[in-house]
């Protein structure tokens, strides 16, 4: 017989998460399992007490670090064994897996059956009491949330390489460790910041480029696990923003391609995945080849060298370029417009160097680094860009050594700059097998506005007010009235033959004097239809695909109207030819722009 304890992390944000996404990709990568409210009660019973006493204590390990709420984990007893390398790498919510066997076989040749890349004391424990073997499996989840910690503490490729022991050990030696107070400023150490109940979430490439509306990885590799919890296969997100969903489809070992309109955010997509495929020692030697010509260019634009690149682009023509931008370029950057010159020439060496991957990389940091100086007044742009150059290179370095022990094999990636509208040019019919996307929240967010200065100096578009306009759910565009009006009366626009609910809130909202706020929820809308309809295409007949989408509210007369994105979503899907799979609600911790304050996930199946 063989007994399962699974332990929820202590950082979760909500009951929800331990009562809906951590049951399901239990169930679907494991089977049934049954909650544990106090794993008290599961220690006062066999076979989990006979591995109490003075000489093993298992209460201290599972004990430590219980998480809040009514679930602590899941347990389930079977006659077989499972794929447990398969939980150990795949699960998002469990922190902790225990297994007992009832056998007199030695636990190391177990272990060796079971999972023979484990590490002792590292990843896995194993306990011996008469005829049982415990065994203790800490998930790939824990030391990529944690990794966060060795990023901000870690200087150079030294101080990882003994952050990274710390970590290891830190659930199997340090666990009676008393971590200092939260409040403490001086004096903490590396097991200090582990000890803390948040929920990383910039680890690893997550970190590479700011970007508002994030997916949450580990809620993203929940989902995951749920719609696909096979070994192989294709991920879409076909609204991939700054690639959450890729870079997570790719740890697991699934191939992923992205689709975006934005081009900014297809870079973003891309670099996260490729460092995956990186080699250290050349990118190590790209990155100061690069910053040593970019040094050299600066100081020679300093001292009004008209011969910085050829007749294209001489001293003068980078400070006409710099004076002919945008005066909102200049206020998003504030004070430091005067970084533009250095940011033009840093554009401009680019294109001497050769290496496409490495050069997107550089690319995507110099993108960083004009968000960096936006907010930091006292740094010159070089050595804010170094300093990124080096952060960024360091979490590269940090995955590369986590991986000798986790033995993480991942997936390939691909970003297209396209639109979700229309995919035929890039994804065939049914070869996709399983889609998490989740649609602008229709104008809650302003994407462009952020990405603004990146987009223009880095030249990554050639008509920002195409994309502008092309964008779905862009709250800076003034869509044209007549046409929208028009298209609403066309056979093809006639948006009650999809949904009802969305047909009625849009009349219902111009019937309100809230025009334009019904002509953007209509757009919308049929954009969507246009949208779900390639999500149907590209699918695998019977596959998946989980839809996160959040409610607006309009104010109206001194109310507010809520629009119900998810019930229209879900009505045009079931129209379009999808199957309801299931929905979640979760509540948000803060309200987004639109007040949106919780959101639905939408599971569909074709």
């Amino acid at each position: 017989m063989f007994y399962w304890y699974f332990k929820i992390f202590n950082n979760i944000k909500s009951e929800d998460e331990a009562n809906e996404l951590a049951r399901l990709e239990l169930e679907r990568l494991f089977g049934e399992v049954k909650p544990i409210y106090n794993f008290a009660d599961k220690l006062i019973e066999e076979p989990l007490r006979y591995f109490t006493d003075s000489a093993i204590r298992i209460q201290d390990f599972i004990t430590h670090e219980l998480p809040y709420g009514k679930i602590q984990g899941y347990f389930s007893a079977t006659q077989d064994i499972k794929d447990v390398k398969k939980l150990i790498h795949r699960l998002a919510y469990i922190r902790e897996i225990y297994l007992v066997i009832e056998t007199t076989s030695p636990a190391e040749i177990l272990l060796n059956e079971i999972l023979p890349e484990g590490k002792i004391d590292k990843n896995v424990q194993y306990f011996s009491k008469d005829n049982y073997r415990l065994f203790r499996f800490i998930t790939h989840q824990y030391f990529l949330e944690k990794s966060e910690y060795i990023s901000k503490l870690s200087r150079n490729e030294r101080e990882i390489d003994k952050n990274i022991e710390v970590l290891f050990s830190n659930l199997t030696k340090d666990i009676y460790r008393i971590p200092a107070s939260i409040s403490l400023n001086i004096g903490k150490r590396l097991q200090d910041y582990f000890a803390n109940r948040e929920e990383p979430s910039l680890y690893l490439s997550h970190y590479f480029h700011p970007y508002k509306g994030k997916f949450h990885p580990k809620m993203v590799r929940a989902l995951l696990n749920y719609i696909y919890p096979e070994e192989n296969g294709t991920i879409l997100d076909n609204f991939a923003g700054s690639g959450t969903l890729l870079f997570e489809a790719n740890l697991l070992g699934l191939d992923a391609i992205g689709v975006e309109i934005n081009p900014l955010s297809s870079l973003m997509s891309n670099v996260k995945c490729q460092i995956f495929h990186y080699n250290l020692s050349d990118l190590k030697d790209y990155i100061e080849n690069y910053i040593k010509i970019l040094s050299e260019k600066i100081q020679r634009f300093s001292q009004n060298d008209n011969n910085l690149f050829g007749k294209e682009a001489s001293h003068n023509v980078i400070l006409n370029k710099a004076k002919n931008l945008s005066l909102e370029i200049k206020n998003t950057l504030r004070d430091r417009d005067r970084i533009i010159p250095q940011v033009l020439i840093a554009r401009d060496v680019l294109s001497e160097l050769s290496h496409n991957q490495f050069n997107d990389f550089l690319l995507l940091s110099l993108s960083g680094t004009i968000s960096d100086v936006a907010r930091r007044t006292s740094e010159e742009f070089i050595e804010v860009f170094r300093s990124r150059l080096n952060n960024l290179y360091l979490r590269i370095y940090l995955f590369k050594k986590m991986n000798e022990i986790l033995k993480i094999k991942p997936g390939k990636s691909k970003t297209y700059t396209c639109d979700t509208r229309n995919m035929r040019q890039i994804i065939q019919n049914s070869v996709i097998d399983g889609i998490i996307t989740s649609p602008p929240y229709a104008v809650a967010l302003d994407y462009i506005k952020n990405d603004y200065p990146q987009l223009v100096l880095l030249e990554l578009t050639d008509s920002l007010e195409k994309l502008e306009e092309n964008m779905m759910g862009n709250p800076r565009v003034n869509y044209d009235r007549r046409e929208l009006f028009k298209k609403m009366g066309a056979k093809d626009g006639n948006l009650s033959n999809y949904s009802k609910t969305g047909a009625e809130i849009v009349n219902h909202l111009i019937s309100y004097n809230r025009q334009q706020a019904g002509l953007r929820s209509f757009k919308f809308f049929v954009d969507m239809v246009d949208a779900l309809k390639e999500m149907h295409r590209v699918l695998n007949k019977n596959a998946k695909c989980a839809i996160i989408i959040g409610n607006n509210h309009y104010a109206v007369n001194n109310k507010y109207i809520e629009v119900p994105n998810d019930r229209v979503i879900l009505e045009i899907a079931e129209n379009i030819g999808f199957s309801i799979d299931r929905i979640i609600d979760r509540k948000l911790q803060k309200s987004s722009e639109g007040i949106i304050h919780e959101e639905s996930i939408l599971f569909l199946r074709k």
